[in-house]
């Protein structure tokens, strides 16, 4: 079963607007997408459902242990093309400062799931990388495949984080979100 997780340098960042595009993007391919959500939360859970037409489940390591989230994704995921699982708060964050204590890399590495890494690039240029490499090298059992940046003013700018991140983190770049202005909204605040 093909699957990725979907998780953020912190809260804020953006996970779940892009992992709602991301599984539009795929259902929009004639995928079956199996969505997920680690912890307890109900409100993005819904959001997944009604984009995916498929009951998005928690993986709620507080509630659950490994085996049974292990068993929560098989059989929900059997008929499906692709599971996609966001996480939750940033991908360390969970109980205190166990890193398998109810976080999204726990989940990751239970599942070995690959991890897709959501930066906010606003105000960055090459420390993006810094971040990423930290972020790689804290748990080097979690699996993260590729980095979305959320923010970015134009595409020059991405371009900058982009190399910076491929040239010193050896992890691929997916995509950018530009960041919303009033002017992008057509607003006069």
């Amino acid at each position: 079963m093909k699957k990725i997780l979907i998780a953020g340098t912190n809260s804020g960042v953006g996970k779940t607007t892009i992992s709602l595009g991301i599984m539009q993007a795929l259902v929009k391919r004639n995928m079956k997408v199996q969505p997920y959500k680690v912890g307890p939360d109900y409100i993005d859970p819904s959001y997944h459902t009604f984009i995916t037409g498929r009951h998005s489940r928690n993986l709620d390591s507080y509630m659950l242990d490994d085996e049974k989230i292990k068993y929560v994704v098989n059989k929900s995921s059997k008929d499906a093309d692709i599971s996609v699982i966001e996480g939750v708060m940033g991908l360390y964050d969970g109980f205190g400062i166990d890193l398998d204590n109810c976080t999204s890399s726990h989940t990751s590495k239970v599942l070995k799931s690959p991890v897709i890494l959501v930066i906010n690039g606003k105000s960055m240029a090459a420390s993006s990388a810094a971040m990423v490499l930290g972020y790689k090298e804290l748990d080097k059992d979690v699996n993260i495949k590729g980095v979305i940046v959320n923010n970015v003013k134009t595409n020059s700018h991405y371009q900058i984080i982009k190399s910076s991140i491929e040239k010193y983190c050896n992890v691929e770049v997916l995509g950018y979100f530009l960041q919303i202005t009033n002017s992008l909204w057509n607003l006069d605040i």
